[in-house]
């Protein structure tokens, strides 16, 4: 089985016949919109928020009442149709529904952070869900950075978020509650 990384995974995107892509932007014009949209997630996440990227999943943070009442973590859900059903993937729509500020992938914003159309983006966002498609039917394990967030891996049994220590480490500076020495009695 071979492994990808997210440039090899877009230059996919250039051996897909014209009539079956849905944009005509190029790997580095779907790199920059990989990385916009990777930020945007971020600092959604950072405000408590729970961005659904179209066809990948549901990023979000929850409370770690194991570690400490104060302190979250973030998770991730895969929501996406390929993935229920495909080999050994079945995602219960009850997780899903139980995330709390869900908001979906707002293509407009990221076009106007961009310079882009909205359809441009759309479209460009469906171009990056038909190589990540066709790299999981062929068999290849996928590792995709998804900016200083961390790295998506997807493979034919489980997809994967593995947050990097910088989000960790923001979330726990942005929520965390300072200790002023005040006890409970």
């Amino acid at each position: 089985m071979s492994e990808a990384r997210l440039q090899d995974l877009l230059k996919l995107s250039e051996a897909i016949p014209k009539n079956k892509r849905f944009s005509n932007l190029s790997t580095s014009k779907l790199m920059e919109l990989w990385n916009n949209i990777s930020g945007y997630t971020e600092e959604l996440l950072l405000n408590k928020k729970a961005p659904e990227f179209p066809g990948i999943g549901i990023f979000y943070i929850k409370r770690n009442y194991a570690a400490s009442p104060e302190e979250y973590t973030p998770q991730f859900f895969p929501t996406s149709k390929f993935f229920n059903g495909f080999n050994s993937y079945y995602y219960e729509n009850s997780v899903k529904s139980g995330i709390p500020n869900k908001l979906p992938l707002n293509y407009s914003i990221i076009a106007s952070r961009m310079g882009w159309s909205r359809s441009d983006v759309e479209m460009g966002v469906r171009d990056i869900m038909t190589c990540i498609k066709t790299s999981i039917e062929s068999g290849t394990s996928l590792n995709l950075t998804m900016g200083t967030m961390g790295t998506l891996n997807i493979t034919r049994t489980k997809v994967n978020m593995k947050f990097s220590p910088k989000l960790t480490d923001a979330l726990l500076s942005k929520y965390r509650l300072p200790n002023f020495g005040i006890r409970a009695y």
